[in-house]
């Protein structure tokens, strides 16, 4: 299985990784950022391709954080083979966003950022929401009609909303739905 848990700078995904490795061990936890080297949206779908290639090849479950919206998780080009995706988008307020990124100090809080973070927790809820927002100007190898192919089934992605709680808290919210049921695909 493979497990995203996505979401926009600043909703805490790299802060509670070291916490899913102690309370999951099982399963094979990485930061998408271990591979990003920068760049746009061709160079992120790139790599993306990349990971889910690396969770095919992985031994038993998989687990990605990273900014992965769940429309361009299903059009990797290796996804079809996974044995299973199960999608989660950690949100946050913008306000707490914008504090978190400040005290990080990397540039990253912005209306731009915002913006990315809003369009994901709308993607999240409505597939359909502004698809040229992944697609234009995207990687060619990037399979659009099965992201499309899933509109009108219920979309398998979940939001948690972070805002106000401590790492330890949001990674127990990770660690419970995992253990959760699965969702239908």
């Amino acid at each position: 299985m493979l497990y995203v848990i996505s979401g926009a700078a600043g909703s805490g995904k790299s802060t509670i990784l070291p916490l899913l490795h102690a309370s999951l061990p099982t399963v094979q936890w990485h930061d998408f950022d271990e591979r990003w080297k920068g760049g746009g949206k061709v160079e992120r779908q790139h790599l993306l391709e990349e990971w889910m290639q690396t969770a095919l090849h992985a031994e038993g479950d998989f687990g990605l954080l990273g900014p992965c919206p769940l429309g361009e998780v299903l059009a990797a080009p290796s996804t079809p083979r996974l044995p299973g995706v199960r999608h989660l988008l950690l949100d946050v307020s913008d306000v707490e966003r914008i504090a978190r990124l400040r005290a990080r100090g990397d540039g990253l809080a912005s209306q731009d950022m915002l913006n990315w973070a809003a369009w994901m927790r709308a993607h999240q809820a409505y597939p359909d929401w502004r698809p040229d927002v992944l697609m234009d100007g995207s990687w060619h190898e990037m399979c659009w009609a099965r992201w499309h192919e899933r509109l009108g089934v219920s979309w398998p992605g979940v939001t948690v909303d972070v805002t106000g709680l401590t790492p330890e808290r949001t990674a127990m919210c990770v660690v419970t739905w995992i253990n959760g049921p699965a969702a239908p695909h």
